[in-house]
């Protein structure tokens, strides 16, 4: 297997690990307030992060950057963090014009 694709595995593995951990701890809630386990968008948000982990760490490999497994493991489970801090720079909404 490719070293890029092995990183990217490990990079899944890391996002699929705090998709699962955030699943736990929701397994917490009474039974009557999980009604998230029938919403498509929890379960796209459950697959497609370490899909999107995966991307990022083969961002970083192609990058020229060094990875080893467990910093593409790692790199894996802060992509939610990394991709929220992405979306809070991006501007909501037309810009206000001065006249």
């Amino acid at each position: 297997m490719d070293l890029h694709l092995k990183l990217a595995c490990f990079a899944a593995f890391g996002g699929l690990s705090i998709q699962l951990l955030e699943l736990f701890e929701r397994q917490k809630l009474p039974r009557n307030r999980r009604t998230f386990l029938r919403d498509p968008l929890y379960w796209l948000k459950f697959l497609g992060m370490p899909l999107l982990a995966a991307g990022v760490a083969y961002a970083y490999v192609e990058s020229n950057q060094t990875l080893s497994p467990i910093m593409a493991v790692h790199v894996g489970a802060s992509t939610p963090a990394i991709l929220r801090v992405f979306a809070a720079s991006v501007p909501i909404g037309p810009r206000n014009a001065e006249p």
